[in-house]
């Protein structure tokens, strides 16, 4: 083994989404299709793949994100499919729910992601802002960033309205909730923390590298 695929969450509990199919977007007469790029290959031949080059990791992640702009230019209701979760994040729930069902196709896999993905979709365009805290920093959708600031408002960690805005009081609230959450206490909403508030309450295990 070379390296293994960047961890930024190791998806055990959560990521086990269910196989079921997204129904097709477009297709032949009969809605057959031809998957492309790693879509036809086994989870065994594509786990196997990133484990013996870096260069697979890059192809891998590259068709993801192919595949899901086409998801969001095609499902309706979608401006986009994934709004807080970063490539290495969708990567590693890919690889986990493939180590669960070997034999499945990426395809298959990948589908089922998009429906449990879906229900935390953005479904209107809306503007992105850089949040900072000393060296961290990170661009996120104000819509997000409301999503963020009304659980924080729930769990009694932050006062006010969910308005989009990064501030000082938003600040101090996400580095209350890192610390009761025993993370890296980074004062923004990064991708543990994110996953912590907005990825269906359950705990994900230790971070990985």
């Amino acid at each position: 083994m070379t390296r293994r695929v960047p961890v930024i969450i190791s998806m055990v509990c959560a990521g086990a989404f269910a196989l079921s199919p997204l129904s097709a977007l477009a297709a032949d007469a009969e809605g057959r299709f031809a998957p492309r790029g790693i879509g036809p290959v086994s989870c065994t031949q594509f786990l196997q793949a990133l484990e013996e080059r870096q260069e697979n990791v890059f192809f891998a992640a590259g068709w993801l994100e192919g595949y899901l702009t086409a998801i969001n230019q095609f499902l309706d209701d979608t401006f986009d499919i994934a709004p807080w979760q970063d490539t290495d994040t969708i990567l590693n729930l890919v690889r986990n729910n493939c180590e669960r069902n070997p034999d499945q196709r990426m395809f298959a896999i990948v589908n089922s992601m998009v429906e449990f993905l879906s229900d935390q979709r953005l479904q209107a365009a809306s503007d992105r802002t850089m949040v900072e805290h000393g060296e961290q920093r990170t661009l996120i959708y104000r819509a997000v960033l409301r999503d963020v600031q009304q659980e924080l408002i729930d769990k009694g960690l932050l006062e006010g309205t969910a308005d989009g805005q990064f501030g000082a009081m938003t600040r101090t609230a996400i580095e209350q909730f890192q610390q009761e959450q025993n993370i890296a206490v980074t004062g923004i909403p990064d991708q543990m923390t994110l996953w912590l508030l907005l990825g269906g309450g359950t705990t994900p295990p230790p971070q990985g590298g």
